[in-house]
């Protein structure tokens, strides 16, 4: 019978406090996204700070007239030559800075991730 006691008042005890764990996982998890998003937004702001201070240069610039504008230097000649096979030449595409920033599915989840996610609702 003391069995049987311990279970119940152990079933009342993990009812009471399901509400405030819940809530506590959530926001661990959400505090763990928010990290992970400001990692990224970090590692994008060096990235473009790096890029400014290039640019900021005369042979930053020139690189970038040459590469996406096609401009050359005054007395230099192009020569371009058309092969049937090749491609066509595409200027470099701007990078897709809307999806460096990691979402949900790529946060790193732990061992228990998965089974919390599920008790607690979380994700879904």
């Amino acid at each position: 019978m003391p069995v049987v006691a311990a279970a119940f008042v152990a079933l009342m005890l993990g009812a009471a406090y399901y509400p405030v764990m819940k809530v506590q996982y959530r926001e661990v998890r959400e505090k763990s996204r928010l990290q992970a998003e400001l990692r990224a937004l970090r590692q994008r702001n060096e990235r473009l700070r790096l890029d400014v201070a290039r640019l900021k240069t005369r042979e930053g610039i020139e690189d970038l007239a040459r590469s996406q504008l096609g401009l050359v230097r005054k007395g230099e000649h192009v020569a371009v030559i058309v092969d049937g096979d090749a491609p066509e030449p595409t200027a470099t595409p701007a990078p897709d800075l809307e999806n460096e920033v990691p979402s949900a599915a790529e946060q790193p989840a732990g061992t228990w991730t998965a089974f919390l996610d599920a008790v607690f609702d979380v994700g879904n």
